[in-house]
């Protein structure tokens, strides 16, 4: 990673060119992505809100590339610069509950819903967190906030669908496993984060 970020930057790139690279533009793989955020954080630049965001995406690179301690660090630095955005405290959210650290999960969606009520994409992380804590009639309760919101959300129907199978409504819980899958099939994805 230190050769990625050295790379980069003994390439001359500038500023400018590095925040591109970092915000994705021209899909750069993950480690050049992360190599560029590095870079722009080293160099001290912008606003604490700026350095929040920089913090964000490579916090969400990291993610994608299955290193979550480095991605909760990331996010953790971010939420220290903005304290106010919803959206860090559902990332964090969504990667705490990936590696079963649910608690710390479900305080951090609370927040996130806290700034931010009847955000579909929060509630949905609040459903996922309630589905792994094995809470069912929570998460389909949340759940079916989020869908009231976002009706179209593959992952709310999944997630749905999936506690309902868990309290034995076989056929509510395969309608909505159906729905989703005719959206978009998350069935692998999920249970990658431990949906199954």
């Amino acid at each position: 990673m230190a050769l990625i970020a050295t790379a980069l930057a003994s390439a001359g790139l500038a500023q400018t060119e590095q925040l591109d690279v970092c915000r994705g533009k021209d899909k750069p793989t993950l480690d050049t992505r992360i190599g560029a955020c590095t870079v722009i954080i080293q160099s001290g630049w912008g606003s604490a809100k700026e350095r929040a965001e920089i913090f964000h995406i490579r916090g969400t690179q990291y993610f994608y590339r299955a290193d979550y301690d480095r991605a909760i660090n990331d996010y953790n630095q971010a939420i220290k610069l903005d304290p106010g955005n919803s959206e860090l405290f559902d990332n964090r959210c969504w990667t705490r509950a990936t590696i079963n650290e649910l608690q710390g999960a479900l305080a951090d969606c609370k927040e996130s819903l806290r700034l931010r009520p009847n955000v579909a994409a929060a509630l949905d992380t609040l459903g996922f967190v309630y589905l792994k804590l094995g809470q069912f009639d929570q998460a389909i309760a949340t759940y079916d906030a989020a869908l009231k919101i976002d009706p179209k959300s593959a992952y709310s129907l999944y997630g749905r669908g999936m506690a309902k199978l868990k309290i034995g409504d076989k056929t509510g819980g395969n309608a909505d496993v159906a729905a989703a899958k005719a959206i978009k099939d998350v069935a692998a994805e999920m249970a990658g984060y431990g949906v199954k």
